[in-house]
C-alpha cells in the first residue's frame, strides 16, 4: 500500500474552485459534495482539506499515514469500500481497534478515523453522521502506561539507574565491525540527549550542528524547533558537552561551534562513507537503536525513546527545578501538562514525611 504524502496545498483559491467545478465536485450552492467520487479521491481531498498542516512533525506525519493505511487495511481485507460504511462497519472498526491496540494507540486511531467520518459527513460522502457510534477508551492525562504493573498504574518512564543501563548499552548493540567508532559515539550521544535535555525524538532528528551556541556566560546550550515551530533553548550539561565532542571527533567533524552549519548532526554514518550525502537519520533508526539496548539489558518492552523525556521532566522537578522553567525547557504549551507530573512525586514526598516523624 503507497504512502500518503502530506504537503501543503499550492493552488490558488481561484484554481482550487474551476478544479471543483470542473470535476463536478460543487453542487448548486457552492458546497463541496463529493457523494460521486471514488474512496481514492476521498482520501487525498481529506487529506488536503483536513489533515495537512504547514506545522506538522514528521513524526505526526507518519503517525497520520499508518492509521490511514489501519483504517484501508481493515476495511479492504474485508472487501469493504469506505464509500460503503456505515453503523455496523463503524463498530466493527471500533471494537477491533479496542482489542487490538493499547488504550492510547486505539485512541489516536479512533479520533483520526472520527475525523474522517466528520469530514465524509461534511462533504456528502456519507449521508449519515457515523461518528455517534465511536466509542474511543479513557486514558489516563499525562505520563501512565496503559498496562498495569502489579495491579497499579505503570508511569511511562525510568529510573535513574534504568535510564543509565540503557545509554550504555547502546554502545554495546552496535554489531558493525567497520566504523564502529563513530556508530558507538553516536548511539551514546542520541541516549544521553535523551535521557538529559527533555527532547522530543522528533526535535532531536532534526538539530544541526550549527543548532549549538554558547549563550553570553559561555555555556553551550542547543536550540530547539518543537511542535508548532515553536523554538526553545535546551541547556547542554557537562556529561553531554563531552559526549558531543566526542562524537564530533570521532566522525573527523570540527568541534568549533559554528551558527552557520546547517549539516544534520545526526545521519546514515553507513551511506556517508559511501556516497559522502549527509543523510538525516530516520526515526525508525533512532526506534530500533533504543529497542535493541533495551532488549539487551531485558528491559521493559514497552520502553521508546519517549520514555526519556518523562524521565527527564520528573528528575527535574523532584531536583527542585521551578515548574515553569521545565515547562519552558520541555516546550510544553500548557503548564498544566508539567505539573502532571508533580503527582508521581507525591509517593516520595508522602514517604519522607513519615520517616522526619520518626517512622521507620
Amino acid at each position: 500500500m503507497e504512502e500518503f504524502e502530506l504537503s501543503p496545498a499550492k493552488n490558488s483559491f481561484r484554481q482550487l474552485k474551476e478544479q471543483w467545478e470542473e470535476a463536478e465536485l460543487l453542487d448548486e450552492d457552492n458546497n463541496l459534495n463529493l457523494k460521486h467520487i471514488s474512496d481514492e479521491e476521498f482520501i487525498q481531498l481529506f487529506f488536503s482539506m483536513r489533515i495537512i498542516k504547514k506545522s506538522l512533525s514528521p513524526h505526526t506525519i507518519r503517525s497520520y499515514n499508518q492509521d490511514m493505511k489501519t483504517i484501508l487495511s481493515f476495511f479492504y481485507e474485508r472487501e469493504i469500500t469506505l464509500k460503503s460504511i456505515g453503523f455496523m462497519e463503524v463498530k466493527l472498526f471500533n471494537e477491533e481497534m479496542m482489542n487490538q491496540y493499547a488504550n492510547r494507540t486505539a485512541a489516536r486511531k479512533l479520533e483520526f478515523f472520527r475525523r474522517m467520518l466528520e469530514f465524509g459527513h461534511a462533504t456528502h460522502f456519507y449521508p449519515s453522521l457515523y461518528t455517534t457510534w465511536i466509542e474511543k477508551p479513557s486514558i489516563s492525562k499525562g505520563h501512565y502506561s496503559d498496562k498495569e504493573k502489579q495491579n497499579r498504574t505503570e508511569y511511562r518512564e525510568l529510573t535513574d539507574r534504568e535510564a543509565q543501563v540503557i545509554v550504555n548499552a547502546l554502545e554495546s548493540v552496535v554489531r558493525i565491525r567497520q566504523h564502529e567508532k563513530e556508530f558507538k559515539a553516536r548511539n551514546r550521544l542520541m541516549g544521553m540527549l535523551l535521557y538529559m535535555s527533555g527532547m522530543r525524538s522528533s526535535e532531536l532528528l532534526s538539530l544541526n550542528w550549527g543548532s549549538f551556541r554558547e549563550d553570553r556566560r559561555g555555556n553551550l546550550v542547543v536550540d530547539v524547533i518543537g511542535k508548532g515551530k515553536k523554538e526553545r533553548t535546551i541547556p547542554v550539561f557537562d556529561d553531554v558537552k563531552e559526549t558531543l565532542f566526542t562524537y564530533r571527533q570521532a566522525l573527523n567533524e570540527s568541534t568549533e561551534l559554528s551558527p552557520f552549519d546547517t549539516d544534520p548532526l545526526f545521519y546514515s554514518i553507513k551511506e556517508y562513507y559511501r556516497t559522502g550525502e549527509k543523510k538525516r537519520l530516520s526515526y525508525t533508526t533512532l526506534y530500533r537503536t533504543i529497542k535493541s539496548a533495551v532488549y539487551k539489558v531485558k528491559g521493559n518492552a514497552s520502553i521508546s525513546p519517549h520514555w526519556f523525556r518523562h524521565t527527564f521532566i520528573t528528575n527535574s522537578l523532584a531536583n527542585d527545578v521551578p515548574l515553569a522553567v521545565v515547562k519552558q525547557v520541555v516546550g510544553h504549551s500548557s503548564i498544566a501538562t508539567t505539573n502532571v507530573y508533580l503527582e508521581k512525586l507525591q509517593e516520595d514526598t508522602v514517604y519522607d514525611a513519615f520517616r522526619k516523624s520518626g517512622y521507620r
